[in-house]
């Protein structure tokens, strides 16, 4: 435990030298709610159960107990698992590295800084370390829940913990780094609407996803942006500026059913964001069975009911295969209460 521990001090005294005039790089007020990092750790929980073919939420304090011990001794549970050759050679050298480079680095990244400005904004002593708990929360449910599948071994999860996360955190602590992901690469967040199924007691429509619009390849003075999206659903497409604050998205591609051999069904997502906050998405054939999937946002529902802060409301309503109909909103809450009628028989794992 001493190897863990000193490091993770070390990351705890860091959290209190966030200068309290530090450049905000990412957070902005008007897009956040009291919720802001409650939803986020639920969002980062849930995210696998997007594809419920490999996850599901069954058992969970059992798969948090079997994450720990995995993660506990991960030189001994390195060995049991193969050994550190075939961990390098899985987790460094194959597909697997693409999330964990994008999701966990990247995304980790993100999501520390949003973090730790929003922490900062608030007067939170320690703004980093209050970040730090945060994704490390989300990420440790997220590797549980991983558990569900017997071809996630030890050696996923202790390379996530260990090395993709860890650094996402200290790549989260450089400015120049940041900048140029967020101005440069126009890296965004764009996070799930989270729902609690009264009924199944369990949630849906979760996940963490991340666009990026590279600058250098924006055409038409800046009218039209190329654009990849990064989650359990990995697309590609191009987001159109018809107005001087309203953007329209169109983006194809893959929603993963097999995340290790990176193959899934064909889905098309739809987006529209005004003054660079979504708005609305729609997503056809994606994640979760969804035939297809509507997402209304806070800052859409503010400007049609005339809301203003702190009442945010968002909406969601979708079809998923089987067939079975979904609806739910979120008044106000870390996570809305939704409905489904008609439920969906439980894969087979």
């Amino acid at each position: 435990m001493k190897k863990v521990f000193f490091p993770l001090l070390a990351i705890f005294m860091g959290g209190f030298s966030f200068s309290a005039d530090a450049e905000t790089i990412i957070y902005k007020e008007s897009r956040d709610s009291m919720w802001l990092p409650a939803t986020y750790v639920i969002n980062g929980t849930f995210d696998v159960v997007q594809n419920p073919y490999w996850f599901n939420q069954d058992d969970y304090s059992e798969k948090l107990s079997i994450v720990w011990k995995r993660v506990r001794r991960p030189n001994e549970n390195i060995k049991k698992d193969g050994g550190y050759k075939k961990f390098f050679q899985d987790e460094f050298f194959s597909s697997r590295v693409l999330p964990n480079l994008g999701l966990h680095f990247l995304g980790g990244a993100y999501d520390t800084l949003w973090l730790t400005e929003y922490f900062r904004h608030y007067d939170y002593p320690a703004p980093r370390f209050w970040a730090f708990l945060m994704t490390y929360a989300s990420h440790f449910g997220n590797e549980a829940l991983e558990v569900t599948s017997d071809e996630i071994s030890s050696h996923d999860h202790i390379a996530d913990i260990y090395i993709f996360d860890l650094a996402a955190f200290f790549l989260a602590t450089s400015p120049t780094a940041m900048k140029y992901l967020v101005d440069d690469m126009g890296m965004k967040a764009w996070p799930f609407n989270p729902m609690f199924d009264i009924d199944s007691e369990d949630f849906f429509n979760t996940g963490l996803n991340y666009v990026f619009r590279p600058k250098i390849a924006h055409m038409l003075d800046g009218k039209l942006k190329p654009l990849y999206f990064l989650g359990m659903q990995t697309m590609a497409g191009a987001s159109y500026r018809y107005t001087q604050i309203s953007d329209v998205t169109v983006a194809m591609g893959i929603s993963l059913t097999n995340p290790l051999k990176q193959k899934g069904r064909f889905v098309t997502g739809l987006f529209h964001e005004t003054d660079g906050e979504l708005d609305a998405s729609l997503f056809l054939n994606g994640s979760e069975d969804f035939r297809w999937r509507v997402n209304l946002y806070e800052n859409l529902l503010r400007k049609v009911v005339k809301n203003k802060k702190p009442w945010n409301l968002s909406l969601v309503l979708g079809q998923a295969k089987g067939p079975s109909y979904a609806i739910g909103l979120n008044v106000n809450l870390p996570f809305g209460l939704a409905g489904i009628k008609n439920k969906r028989p439980k894969p087979l794992f």
